[in-house]
């Protein structure tokens, strides 16, 4: 089960410390890998459901997502965007996200565990995100290099997420939502 992985389950029901730990419950659930090796965001992809457009590109995003650790190297609060710097791979070219709530609250230096989409010339993130202070990029690097150590070299996103969700809980910063109507982060 899933919900064990992310320790959110205690063998009887789903226990989760925050409301926002649901949301990332799902997000595992729809990206990364079951035990059957299958993502449900690629089953649905071709369940040949009818979609418009928009939607289309949305979901070929959702299906080609990259998932790694950045740092916000540019914020931009007027258009809502920020760039973001892979650490993990840091030959990838810098990626501009559109975000409401993060281009509004982020600080150049910050670090991000998130999942990326790509939609036309930027991407957006899947929901979830984990916040890391500045100081704890060396430290985190090193348990990614720690993770591809111990798996012969071979990490995948699955590993990435449930690393970053455990270090998340323990010197993680929260992330924000900005409520669009009232324009209150929430």
């Amino acid at each position: 089960m899933q919900g064990n992985s992310l320790a959110f389950w205690d063998g009887r029901a789903m226990i989760f410390d925050a409301s926002e730990e649901s949301d990332v419950l799902m997000d595992f659930l729809i990206y990364e890998r079951n035990k059957l090796n299958t993502r449900l965001v690629d089953e649905f992809y071709e369940s040949n459901v009818q979609l418009d457009d928009i939607e289309e590109e949305v979901l070929e995003g959702m299906v080609n997502n990259k998932t790694s650790y950045f740092e916000i190297i540019e914020v931009d609060t007027n258009n809502f965007t920020v760039m973001l710097k892979d650490l993990i791979n840091p030959h990838q070219p810098a990626l501009k996200l559109m975000d409401l709530g993060l281009s509004q609250t982020a600080k150049i230096g910050m670090a991000i565990y998130s999942r990326a989409l790509p939609v036309r010339d930027v991407y957006m993130t899947s929901g979830v995100s984990f916040g890391f202070d500045p100081f704890t990029k060396k430290k985190m690097l090193r348990e990614v290099s720690f993770a591809k150590v111990k798996r012969n070299g071979k990490i995948n996103s699955t590993d990435l997420f449930l690393l970053f969700h455990k270090r998340s809980k323990q010197y993680g910063v929260d992330t924000v939502m900005l409520d669009l109507n009232s324009n209150t982060i929430l």
